[in-house]
């Protein structure tokens, strides 16, 4: 069987309007990381995503010292939106668990990532680690679109603290976004919203947030100002999942109900 192209990503808008035949370069950290590190040369292929979920396929035409000439093989695939979209609110965590969650949310098609500075978050980004803490979360995304192959680049927003998240999540209720709440003592199960989940997507609900705490959980205040700005609660399942694994379950029970999946 013929391996898979390896995947990189256009972080500009070099695919709108290509056609079949055209030629693109490929320079920038991908284009360096294509051509010194993978030493990808003439006559190979690679596949391109770009940020909206435009892909196609490539043919190396030369390979420079720190970028890639190509050829397109075919007419990029249109830009995807998937409704509804689906928000990762994801608490600091330490150990890496947070960045594990980004990952494989990622990998399970999240649209949106927000790091949420919690109140109960050991791990706590302030003035430089605010702006590295961000470029590592979209590192992360990136390699985990590349590795997965997935359509379109999730955005990492800029970390929140509780009283921004509540705004935020105020502002979008008001526009029909639906937002839950991951927590443990919840006695409403995410599956018992199942019936209602699928008619509000097919009502053309546009976004759903999952918001997910850190490893101390939820603050009891901070739980009642999301209640009050429209998140709803919801028990997950029976176990008691890390932060790394709790937002990609929701996002995979999620996309299999509202037909994202299938």
């Amino acid at each position: 069987m013929p391996s898979t192209p390896p995947g990189f990503l256009i972080l500009d808008d070099a695919l709108a309007g290509a056609r079949s035949g055209d030629a693109l370069a490929l320079d920038g950290d991908e284009g360096r990381h294509a051509a010194k590190v993978a030493r990808i040369g003439a006559g190979e292929q690679v596949l391109l995503t770009d940020a909206p979920g435009r892909q196609v396929l490539a043919e190396v035409t030369a390979a420079r010292k720190e970028a890639l000439e190509l050829r397109l093989l075919a007419d990029p695939s249109p830009a995807v939106e998937r409704l509804p979209r689906l928000t990762l609110v994801q608490a600091l965590a330490t150990g890496g668990r947070d960045e594990q969650a980004v990952e494989s949310a990622t990998e399970l098609g999240v649209d949106r990532v927000v790091p949420w500075i919690a109140q109960r978050s050991v791990s706590v980004w302030r003035g430089e680690k605010l702006r590295k803490g961000r470029a590592k979360w979209a590192a992360t995304t990136r390699a985990a679109v590349k590795q997965c192959r997935r359509p379109g680049i999730p955005e990492v927003d800029e970390p929140v603290t509780t009283a921004a998240l509540v705004t935020a999540l105020q502002e979008r209720a008001a526009d029909g976004s639906l937002a839950l709440v991951l927590h443990e003592q919840e006695s409403v199960g995410l599956m018992s919203l199942a019936e209602q989940l699928r008619a509000a997507s097919e009502d053309g609900l546009e976004e759903i947030v999952v918001i997910v705490g850190p490893e101390g959980g939820i603050a009891p205040a901070e739980l009642e100002q999301l209640r009050s700005a429209g998140a709803r609660p919801v028990l997950l399942g029976p176990e008691v999942l890390r932060s790394s694994t709790a937002g990609p379950s929701a996002l995979a029970v999620l996309s299999a109900l509202v037909g994202r999946w299938g």
